[in-house]
């Protein structure tokens, strides 16, 4: 028998070139800019039809392998000397830059940009010399910690990281594959299996006056059932399936799950609501709350609705009416979309999690779950800043992402 629901993101110009300095080649009266015309026989004056012969001897000037080899003497000489003039003209500049009030604009604006304080020697070119001092410009600076922070969302910016970097990484990994099965879970056409679950109706107490109540999913949401005792976890439980049978289950428990129960628990009623068996449920949440003072009721299996593809849902519209808690102030947190299918602006995704104690995921969820006291309606916060209502859409997935990030992505 399987215990647990799956059976366990100014530049300033380059320096011009020599040749927009000074082009030697531009201004001569005698030779093209083309070294291909000059080089072969009779190939520059002879173009020139209109224009009179000099007196000496044209043909033996252009049979003259001496003269040639002068001229690109000449030539090489006029670049090194351009070469050297260019060389002094910047370390002048620089050396004014280092010692002129400028050195400290720059390092006002930029800590992190580095001023040499003496003049490294002449190397490649002179436009590598200047690679120290290029400042960017303002829509190019980095965002301070603030802004990303008002900029980052929950599940969504990881989501289309992983779509845009293409990450071989787990999270990567995690976050592909977990969209792809929230498309098909919000995609399901189902129904209840039992007609009676239309009017079924559970009113649990509220045991405190918190405005929000958050229904936690247990599996792959706050922990990982192994029921193979030999794999390594964080602990093992002991199940009594029956009277006569007892099984060891390993338990991994998500990074920060006790913590972030704890705190939350003095802002929100906290609900664990799973489709574990209850005899298996219990023990984790006795783990987890030893002390019953954080969960304030615990849901298994039996408070589930039953679909005809033989699904768990949580219809959470079972435990809300307008005396004691209402659909607007109700938020479900589990890995597996079609739970919340019910009701869609009430779920909260989260990737699954197994055993990677790298997981961060729950410290992200608390501050957005922080974020939503006072709001007066849940259902219009998780629809403007998790957008799960636009998974809905039965021309694919593609249209899914183009849709929430306003450009196509690639499908893997």
């Amino acid at each position: 028998m399987s215990l647990s629901r799956n059976g366990s993101k100014f530049s300033r110009h380059d320096r011009i070139t020599n040749s927009q300095i000074i082009d030697q080649r531009k201004s001569s009266k005698l030779y093209s800019s083309s070294s291909k015309n000059s080089d072969q026989q009779g190939g520059f004056f002879l173009s020139l039809a209109n224009m009179k012969a000099p007196d000496y001897g044209q043909g033996q000037l252009l049979n003259n392998d001496a003269l040639k080899n002068k001229i690109k003497e000449k030539r090489n000489q006029k670049q090194m000397d351009n070469d050297s003039m260019l060389n002094k003209l910047v370390t002048r500049v620089e050396n004014k830059m280092i010692q002129s009030p400028l050195r400290k604009k720059v390092i006002a604006i930029d800590t992190k940009i580095e001023v040499p304080t003496y003049m490294k020697p002449y190397s490649l070119t002179p436009q590598s010399r200047l690679q120290s001092f290029r400042i960017s410009s303002p829509s190019s600076k980095p965002r301070s910690q603030s802004q990303n922070k008002r900029n980052e969302i929950y599940y969504l910016s990881k989501l289309q990281r992983a779509f845009d970097t293409n990450g071989s990484d787990c999270f990567s990994r995690l976050y592909r594959e977990h969209f792809h099965q929230t498309y098909q879970g919000l995609n399901c056409k189902f129904f209840p299996q039992n007609n009676n679950d239309y009017n079924r109706s559970h009113k649990i107490p509220k045991k405190n006056q918190r405005q929000i109540t958050l229904f936690f999913d247990l599996d792959e949401t706050l922990v990982h059932c192994n029921e193979t005792p030999s794999l390594p976890c964080d602990v093992l439980l002991e199940i009594n399936v029956s009277k006569h049978q007892t099984v060891k289950a390993g338990i991994n428990v998500r990074p920060y799950a006790k913590e972030m129960l704890k705190n939350l628990s003095n802002y929100f009623e906290i609900i664990i609501f799973t489709a574990s068996h209850s005899c298996y449920a219990e023990k984790v949440c006795n783990y987890l709350d030893p002390d019953q003072t954080i969960v304030s009721h615990r849901l298994f299996r039996d408070s589930c609705t039953q679909t005809n593809a033989s699904l768990y849902t949580k219809d959470l519209r079972i435990f809300c009416d307008s005396t004691n808690r209402q659909l607007s102030q109700v938020a479900l947190i589990d890995n597996a979309s079609y739970s919340y299918a019910w009701q869609i602006d009430n779920g909260i995704p989260i990737i699954p999690f197994y055993d990677n104690k790298d997981d961060r995921e729950l410290i992200e969820l608390e501050k957005y779950l922080k974020n939503m006291i006072g709001v007066s309606d849940i259902r219009e916060y998780n629809r403007n800043n998790l957008k799960l209502h636009l998974f809905v859409d039965q021309r694919g997935p593609y249209k899914v992402l183009e849709n929430l990030f306003g450009k196509p992505q690639q499908l893997l």
